[in-house]
């Protein structure tokens, strides 16, 4: 083979890695959004579920992710899949937990958002 022929790509960060097999599921029963990679369940983002003021309230309550997870991304990837659900369902979102609080305060407008 050519060696000039060949296509050299850079190696992928562990964080893109993570990115590519990384899967949020809903998971209604218990309330929660679930991050799993590779197989295994690595963190999840806690709400409730109820009507406020006559709206339909998402109150996310707590985004966990085991240690050895933390530092990719993965925390951001769980929070977006929970607020595209909440996005295409036309809930409002009421931000309990600090992280999603600072995610939505660094990007306005992604959902509407409920008084606190």
């Amino acid at each position: 083979m050519n060696r000039k022929n060949r296509h050299h790509q850079p190696p992928q960060t562990a964080q893109s890695i993570l990115q590519q097999i990384s899967q949020v599921v809903h998971n209604r029963d218990r309330e929660r959004f679930e991050l799993w990679v590779a197989g295994d369940l690595v963190g999840v983002l806690g709400y409730s579920d109820e009507e406020i003021d006559g709206q339909r309230t998402i109150t996310v309550l707590h985004t966990v992710l085991y240690d050895e997870y933390t530092g990719h991304g993965l925390g951001t990837r769980l929070t977006r899949g929970a607020l595209a659900y909440c996005r295409d369902q036309g809930v409002r979102v009421r931000p309990i937990c600090s992280f999603t609080k600072d995610f939505l305060d660094a990007h306005p407008g992604i959902v509407p958002l409920a008084p606190v």
